[in-house]
């Protein structure tokens, strides 16, 4: 994997984002509104396809598992290193960017445009297509439970994490996939639209939060950290303790791409939701999905 294989696809992403600038501009569309219908919409929505049209068998959700337990730890590290670095809610938006990285919108579609072809190409893909499901879930449950807690209390933070749809279709796609269920054909190709048209809105909200203001001042100090923690310290860990199992080329490239992808699109969603920060995480985000460029094949080169 080199810079000219990961460069038109950052490119891209960078557009999209850019475009969702343009229109909140022009438009004046509220980037809140576009991040509920991304929340309730269609997170549980892709969340639900994903899992019932993943040819793998449902004993992969152990990767949704450690995945995910592995997100909320690295989030709870996160949030206490940043109640040491700021005395406001910042601190809680450093804790959910910091669980894990851009799952759906950078590592699935990069898998597939390079993995893609090989049966253990397809095998590698679906650990990611199930790291994607506790990416989701793991965006909608604990870190939707840290940010909100820069602005509300404990018992109100739950309430509405509990409320999130995501996690209760999952559990549905996973029951359903146990007795080996399967979408009506017409319904199938229509539910399908709605992944791509996840990975355009979340992008579009990182730009749609940037234009909400009319003369941003980027927080530099909270980007630089964050992608340190999450681009360095948090893919050093992950690539270190993957080392110690016996993993095919494949899955460990796999491994190697879940732990040095950018900052998580979607928390620029919740922040938007929740009003905590949106600019800060959506200019953090921006700025590392173009470092991106470098330390992605960077990464895989000096591991591999």
């Amino acid at each position: 994997m080199t810079f000219y294989d990961i460069m038109p696809r950052v490119a891209y992403l960078i557009a999209v984002a850019m475009l969702g600038w343009y229109t909140s501009k022009k438009l004046s569309i509220n980037a809140k509104d576009i991040a509920n219908l991304l929340i309730y919409i269609f997170s549980p929505i892709v969340c639900f396809v994903l899992i019932l049209n993943s040819p793998a068998s449902v004993s992969y959700v152990m990767y949704s598992v450690v995945f995910y337990v592995v997100s909320c730890i690295a989030a709870a590290l996160a949030y206490f290193v940043g109640r040491l670095l700021w005395k406001d809610n910042r601190a809680n938006l450093f804790g959910a960017a910091g669980g894990q990285g851009n799952v759906g919108y950078f590592v699935l579609p990069l898998a597939i445009g390079l993995l893609g072809g090989t049966a253990d190409g397809a095998a590698a893909i679906s650990i990611i297509v199930f790291a994607k499901v506790a990416s989701s879930i793991y965006e909608f449950t604990a870190a939707y439970y840290l940010t909100a807690r820069g602005r509300y209390s404990a018992k109100n933070s739950l309430m509405r994490v509990l409320k999130m749809p995501t996690l209760h279709a999952a559990v549905l796609a996973l029951i359903l996939k146990s007795f080996h269920f399967a979408l009506p054909g017409v319904l199938k190709g229509g539910v399908d639209s709605f992944v791509g048209a996840y990975t355009t809105l979340g992008m579009m909200i990182i730009g749609m939060s940037l234009a909400k203001f009319d003369k941003l001042v980027p927080d530099w100090k909270f980007a630089i950290l964050s992608i340190i923690w999450k681009q360095g310290l948090y893919a050093a860990v992950i690539i270190l303790i993957f080392s110690r199992f016996h993993l095919t080329h494949y899955e460990y490239v796999v491994m190697v791409m879940l732990a040095c992808n950018p900052l998580p699109a979607n928390i620029a969603a919740v922040a938007s939701a929740l009003d905590v920060h949106p600019e800060k995480a959506a200019f953090a985000i921006m700025l590392s999905t173009l470092m991106a460029v470098v330390t992605v094949p960077l990464t895989l080169w000096l591991v591999l």
